[in-house]
């Protein structure tokens, strides 16, 4: 009978376990010696504190982190700007990052269109009624493309310049200094551009309706220019519409019938105007 008293275990012992090295490795991969450990680092608030949050020891501010002067221009002294050897394209895109110049022009440039061209159509069907002179209606309707286009063009210039010079000195304050080379000229860039764009506008989407009386009375009677004019009106305007509802990928009949709705409410005042209250 086996006897567990008298019975070996060797073959039951559990093998000693290999003894692990969890020491940190040293910068060349091995393992550290015990004879060789490294010390523990440290610590001196005066090395490890940043240099703008040490103690000036008695001076008005510390020396190794001068404000720099307030006049002074951090790219004054740099040499010419590698924007300026980029191509049109190339430096309005960069331009673009840095202002949202191309945004900002094309919220200009809709709010122009509409204007321009249902202006000059309020200014159509209320003389209409009253005069069915050519002449009359394009001399008209010319200028009153041009003071819009004109007015566009400064308006937007000096709101733009406004707000550009507010950001700009935003950035300057957030960064404790002075701000010039590309940040400026971008800024310039985005003031003109934005302020060409709402001016052209109301200038191209004001001489529409008046094309038709071009054709008076030789192809066009008077009042089939009329309504050629409201039609191409019409047309432009749901055009319009469906370009900004591609913008923000919804419906774009609905964005386009929504100018149109607006347009025919406003013909409808003007030809009751021009009808019924100096006739």
């Amino acid at each position: 009978m086996w006897d567990l008293k008298t019975a070996p275990l060797a073959s039951h012992r559990r093998a000693p376990a290999a003894k692990v090295d969890i020491r940190p490795p040293n910068r060349s991969g091995a393992a550290l010696s015990p004879t060789r450990a490294r010390p523990f680092p440290t610590f001196r608030a005066e090395e490890n504190t940043p240099p703008m949050l040490r103690a000036s020891r008695g001076r008005g501010r510390s020396a190794e982190a001068p404000r720099p002067p307030i006049g002074r221009d951090d790219d004054d002294d740099r040499p010419e700007s590698a924007t300026q050897k980029l191509g049109f394209r190339a430096r309005a895109r960069y331009y673009d990052q840095l202002t949202g110049v191309f945004s900002i022009s094309r919220r200009y440039f809709v709010i122009g269109a509409f204007d321009g061209a249902l202006t000059v159509l309020g200014l159509i069907l209320g003389a209409a009624p009253l005069s069915e002179n050519p002449a009359l209606i394009l001399s008209a309707g010319l200028a009153t493309s041009v003071a819009l286009a004109v007015s566009s063009t400064f308006g937007a210039f000096e709101a733009e310049r406004v707000e550009q010079d507010l950001q700009h000195q935003e950035v300057q304050t957030a960064m404790l200094r002075k701000v010039g080379g590309d940040k400026v000229a971008a800024h310039r860039f985005a003031t003109i551009v934005s302020s060409l764009v709402h001016g052209a506008a109301p200038l191209v989407a004001g001489l529409l309706p008046l094309a038709p009386f071009l054709l008076v009375p030789k192809v066009l009677p008077f009042a089939d220019a009329v309504i050629v004019a409201a039609a191409m009106t019409l047309a432009f305007l749901f055009g319009l519409g469906v370009y900004l509802g591609t913008l923000t990928k919804r419906n774009v009949v609905t964005a386009g019938l929504r100018l149109v709705i607006v347009a025919m409410l406003t013909a409808g005042l003007t030809i009751l105007i021009g009808g019924h209250v100096f006739s």
